[in-house]
């Protein structure tokens, strides 16, 4: 068996009646370079949410403590007042300074950077104590170090120690859980993409047996395009791929189909406004291409349109296949489990929790499918299912 030479994806185009190949759907490219901070169980203490989250939570301790403390001789919003300054003071003075050595802390493992965070939080406590009771902030006593009162400090560091220790172990078991839901997030998708692979091999390896008698010549090209096509799919382990590369492979698919088909599918591409260096799940547009031959080309008596769409609109791109529906009675023979659109949303939402939507309609006698998501450039620093 001679071997043919393997091509490039963009050069694996869809053959025309005449055995040659037809040009690849064209597709914008964009760039954008993008960066994403260090991965830590501690938050971001130099953005506004979290010192807007330190403020709050200073608040609520105040609060908590004031109600616990029974003996108050300046009655309860008095003692309040000084307690949320004397806190909010601490949680502010803790946040700008872990804000200055963010990197530094970015560079040790979860211990150290715990300790780190532990030693300013509890320095800042003493000095915020210190000014307010035997500093500058206390007109009524003279600035010195040589007569602390002991015990005040004590209660002080204390509860401080304590109330930060907890926080500490909070945010740790927190990035933890994350974490853990993050790898069962991929588990789940590498599970979703096993049960994919199968059946496209078991659907494509049907089309070449139905002409191992009649054609075996062709037959045998069409098993090496198969052989091309799980190269691609096999070649590496990623999560994601360029939308040019799913379009390739869309195209090497269509290969085999129109061999089968012949003028009874046609296809219309509709990319040049989708960026080609998005970022999208692998197998994303070939099973819901699967799909519509499936559904809609092959069993009508005259063929079908599968149209393949694609654009960017703000930070979302949307993609869409479309296919003429059958006549009625091949449309009810042809009923479907919805397998291949319940795997792509799970995988969707596997990478895009949240933020991923898939959406199918009929309009004009076309069944149409259509994935948003958001849109993330090929040198997008590992978009980490999105957490």
């Amino acid at each position: 068996m001679q071997r043919r030479k393997t091509e490039q994806v963009k050069s694996i185009r869809p053959k025309d009646s005449s055995g040659r190949r037809e040009a690849s759907p064209t597709i914008r490219g964009t760039g954008a370079a993008t960066s994403r901070a260090a991965e830590s169980f501690l938050p971001d203490f130099c953005s506004l949410s979290t010192a807007l989250m330190l403020v709050v939570s200073a608040e609520l301790l105040a609060f908590v403590l004031t109600l616990a403390d029974s003996s108050s001789d300046y009655g309860f919003w008095s003692d309040l007042g000084l307690r949320s300054l004397f806190i909010v003071w601490i949680a502010l003075t803790s946040g700008v300074v872990l804000c200055s050595i963010r990197s530094r802390l970015a560079r040790l493992d979860a211990l150290w950077c715990g300790v780190a965070t532990f030693s300013v939080i509890q320095t800042a406590t003493f000095l915020i104590a210190w000014l307010g009771h035997d500093g500058p902030l206390n007109p009524g006593h003279a600035i010195s170090f040589e007569n602390l009162d002991g015990v005040y400090y004590l209660k002080i560091l204390g509860a401080s120690s304590l109330i930060t220790a907890a926080w500490l172990r909070y945010l740790y078991i927190q990035s933890r859980w994350r974490l853990q839901i993050r790898a069962e997030g991929e588990a789940r998708l590498d599970a979703l993409q096993a049960r994919m692979r199968p059946h496209f091999l078991f659907n494509s390896l049907n089309t070449i047996a139905s002409l191992t008698r009649n054609d075996p010549k062709m037959a045998e090209e069409l098993l090496l395009d198969l052989a091309e096509l799980f190269r691609a799919v096999l070649k590496k382990e990623t999560k994601w791929v360029a939308l040019k590369d799913e379009v390739g492979l869309t195209c090497q698919y269509l290969n085999i189909e129109r061999q089968r088909l012949g003028e009874r599918l046609r296809i219309d591409w509709r990319l040049k406004d989708a960026p080609e260096d998005a970022l999208i799940p692998p197998l994303s547009i070939q099973p819901l291409v699967e799909n519509a031959i499936y559904h809609g080309v092959e069993p009508s008596q005259s063929g079908g349109k599968v149209e393949i769409g694609g654009q960017l609109t703000k930070r979302h791109l949307v993609l869409t296949v479309k296919n003429t529906l059958p006549e009625a009675d091949a449309r009810r023979s042809r009923q479907g489990a919805r397998i291949a659109l319940a795997n792509l949303r799970a995988r969707l939402e596997a990478c895009f929790p949240g933020e991923a939507r898939l959406l199918t309609s009929v309009v004009d006698n076309c069944y149409q499918v259509r994935i948003v998501f958001p849109y993330l450039p090929k040198n997008h620093e590992n978009p980490d299912r999105r957490r």
